[in-house]
């Protein structure tokens, strides 16, 4: 095993501790959440299904070219400054976005909630929670699964980076097609949620240029960033 590999599976193995320490505080306030579904994403099957997926990603990120999490001849600087700035753009513009056409009404009203945003101060556990979680599905075990299988097996080892911006570009799709995608085709505001579309794959997109350059954490720090702004100070402001 390499020094690489080891720094990883170093900081993968505290990211899954984190969210075994939401999943405790929130077992004992348990009406936080403003769905079932959000209550499901941390329910101990789920956790321990999503702490073997982001293992094998994490191998495998290893093996494709990824750098380590932390560490190496990457600084912290480099590793965090550009991310962070990205994090709190994408976090304004969410806020303007929303402030302007108001569209989290639409969904709220539509999900019969008084609003998306989990209630402070609950949202602070929670969400860099949520935010490890959705890196784990859509990057840290995707990316490097589909990059090794096409690059490293069927090409031999050809085209990796080809393949993977590619893969980046593909793989950004899937969370603003599962959540954007009905308001565009079938909401009162189209125009609005074609926007939040866009911004959304921007997000991804941006993790996963990331997660090439600096490693899975940086990757989950851009959305954490995120989720603190527009998800947890955003919403207690406006109280």
């Amino acid at each position: 095993m390499t020094q690489s590999l080891r720094t990883s599976l170093l900081v993968y193995a505290a990211l899954m501790a984190y969210l075994v320490c939401v999943k405790i505080t929130i077992t004992l306030v348990p009406a936080v959440f403003r769905s079932t579904a959000q209550a499901k994403v941390f329910a101990w099957p789920a956790i321990a299904i999503f702490t073997a997926l982001g293992l094998l990603g994490v191998f495998l990120a290893d093996r494709t070219g990824f750098p380590s999490a932390w560490g190496g001849a990457i600084s912290a600087k480099r590793r965090f400054l550009a991310p962070t700035l990205w994090g709190l753009g994408l976090g304004v513009l969410a806020i303007a976005t929303d402030a302007t056409t108001g569209w989290t009404k639409i969904v709220a009203a539509e999900m019969h909630l008084p609003s998306i945003h989990i209630d402070w101060p609950a949202s602070l556990l929670i969400y860099p929670g949520g935010a490890i979680i959705v890196e784990v599905l859509y990057r840290i075990f995707l990316i490097p699964l589909l990059l090794w299988f096409v690059s490293s097996l069927i090409l031999r080892g050809q085209s990796q980076e080809r393949v993977f911006w590619i893969l980046a570009a593909l793989t950004s799709l899937l969370e603003p097609l599962s959540q954007d995608l009905s308001g565009i085709l079938h909401g009162p505001q189209q125009l609005t949620f074609a926007v939040v579309f866009v911004e959304d794959f921007a997000l991804n997109f941006i993790q996963a240029s990331t997660f090439r350059r600096y490693g899975f954490l940086t990757a989950i720090w851009v959305r954490v960033v995120f989720y603190l702004l527009w998800h947890v100070l955003g919403p207690a402001m406006s109280h």
